[in-house]
């Protein structure tokens, strides 16, 4: 017969032992509160047990100040805590459900719908006042029920805000799970890099150990993801590719653009709830950002095309004038993808970004006209058309397809000659 420590007195009775971490003192209780009869969940940490550490209670007062903050379905909700005579004790909701690690085999499209959860919980946390970092998903910190509902725990390595690592906490997060920038400084990356490595788990039906043991010893964070995942879809594993690059700059650089990607991803035609099992050519053209971007890249194309004709008839081409044009269109193009990128980091600030696209290249044109003259304006206005095609066709090529490139190329192409043999055929 098993004898649990009594809680009583402080108003909870022990039910059954969930879960030990002998290292680290930590010990799990499910229990029922005397009062209520509700069920909860009791994490204690028991400066008793021998290999116990003070950084262990850090971890868990870190825990409270970030659960206290937060209030969504799929993360447990934080009750009380308690100081005990051998300890500390964090009180939350009890869910039943279990650990990741240890359910059924899942299927590809249930991988997905638990990615598109996790992700929506990662957009709540980023979205903060001061964004929370988990630092340390795992399948064994996301419990999972029988309807498939998804819910996050263990908070004790998480962040309020981005900031630098110091050197007592550089190894928060477990190994092979952990982004390689986390070493020194976590970003909201970095949590898309433990949940891609934590669906590449769970697809393949491998422990951690075992996927990196294909990986390379000059790129050991680099998964192998196609000898891996030999029969996934590619569609999928070019998403799955970016969510563990190595590189934060090619990775999703938040949990909102890698959710908006998958969405994409899955976007095709249904007829009566039901997907047509034929690999239809035109199902791509039905996306809405794939036919608002053809029709955009056809119309800067056309627009394009009638101001360098413009700008060639109606004004003297000095070098002087094209080095001031060629100037204009390197300013657009980096205040243009400064502005993307501040909107893909931050959802809200989307208008924001809109609005400095549009006032930048009038300012230029503006402040051009004043001080050189019309000709060298109507110069930076065919620049900026160009360079808006050419950063516009960049950025429509990153819209996820899961049709081939070659497809998308000549969809592209194909908007951009149609474009330009309109304007010519109006010049």
């Amino acid at each position: 017969m098993s004898v649990y420590p009594d809680f009583t007195s402080y108003g909870y009775q022990i039910i059954a032992e969930l879960g030990r971490n002998r290292e680290g003192g930590r010990i799990t209780w499910k229990a029922k509160n005397v009062k209520t009869q509700e069920t909860v969940v009791i994490k204690q940490f028991c400066f008793a047990i021998v290999g116990s550490s003070w950084s262990g209670y850090k971890a868990y007062e870190q825990e409270i100040a970030v659960l206290q903050k937060l209030h969504h379905p799929g993360i447990p909700q934080y009750l009380d805590s308690l100081e005990t005579e051998n300890g500390f004790c964090l009180v939350q909701e009890y869910i039943a459900a279990e650990s990741l690690n240890n359910f059924r085999q899942l299927t590809v499209p249930e991988v997905k719908q638990i990615a598109l959860k996790i992700l929506d919980i990662l957009i709540y946390l980023q979205q903060q006042n001061q964004p929370i970092l988990h630092r340390d998903i795992k399948p064994e910190n996301i419990l999972i029920a029988k309807s498939l509902d998804i819910y996050l725990i263990d908070f004790g390595f998480a962040s309020l805000g981005i900031k630098e690592v110091s050197a007592s906490s550089v190894f928060k997060g477990t190994p092979g799970f952990i982004a390689p920038e986390q070493m020194n400084r976590s970003t909201l990356a970095s949590d898309n890099y433990s949940l891609g490595v934590t669906l590449v788990c769970l697809l393949s039906d491998k422990d951690i150990g075992e996927i990196y043991a294909q990986t390379s010893e000059d790129e050991p964070y680099q998964l192998p993801l196609k000898s891996i995942l030999p029969d996934l879809e590619t569609p999928f594993i070019s998403w799955l590719k970016k969510m563990v690059e190595t590189k934060v700059s090619k990775r999703f650089p938040n949990a909102i653009a890698a959710k908006n990607s998958l969405i994409e991803l899955d976007s095709v035609i249904a007829v009566d709830g039901i997907v047509p099992a034929i690999d239809f050519q035109l199902a791509a053209l039905t996306r809405p950002r794939i036919v608002t971007g053809t029709a955009i890249i056809f119309a800067l194309s056309a627009i394009a095309t009638c101001g360098v004709d413009l700008a060639y008839s109606r004004t003297e081409l000095s070098s002087t004038a094209v080095a001031i044009a060629l100037l204009a269109g390197v300013a657009i193009g980096i205040a243009q993808s400064g502005a993307v990128a501040i909107a893909s980091w931050d959802p809200e600030a989307q208008l924001q970004a809109v609005v400095l696209n549009i006032i930048i290249p009038i300012i230029l044109v503006s402040a051009s006209s004043l001080i050189w003259g019309l000709g060298e304006a109507i110069d930076i206005c065919a620049t900026i058309a160009i360079t808006e095609v050419a950063l516009f066709s960049y950025y429509w090529w990153q819209i996820p397809s899961q049709k081939s490139n070659v497809f998308k190329a000549s969809i592209w192409l194909g908007a951009i000659a149609s474009g330009i043999a309109l304007s010519i055929k109006v010049i």
